[in-house]
């Protein structure tokens, strides 16, 4: 299972602006309260888990309509999105080009944090 996170409209707005990868992850981090859970998709595959919940792929050969996922997303998966795989923790914002892993987040009830060292 696969869970997305989608961030808010401010923030999106700022994730399109940024210039760079590094200021990108950067800002990503820095923000991760504003991330809202929009769904769980049943599948452990990243691919597949973002186009079923609407992310623009091209690389993806699969019949979505049997892919389940709860709830429905209010909006479709887009560009500085996260994705968490459940079963592992890892983490994946999502870019035009790709997933980039963010290794400095975890999930903790259905909110994104950063890692803190105890």
């Amino acid at each position: 299972m696969i869970a997305v996170f989608h961030a808010n409209s401010e923030l999106q707005t700022r994730l399109y602006q940024v210039e760079n990868e590094r200021e990108l992850v950067n800002l990503v981090l820095a923000s991760l309260p504003q991330y809202e859970i929009a769904c769980r998709v049943m599948h452990s595959e990243l691919d597949i888990a973002y186009a079923a919940s609407g992310g623009e792929t091209s690389w993806i050969n699969a019949d979505l309509t049997h892919i389940d996922m709860q709830p429905t997303p209010e909006r479709s998966t887009a560009h500085g999105d996260i994705l968490v795989e459940q079963e592992s923790g890892f983490m994946h914002l999502v870019t035009p080009s790709g997933f980039i892993p963010l290794v400095d987040a975890i999930e903790v009830n259905a909110e994104l944090r950063k890692k803190s060292l105890n």
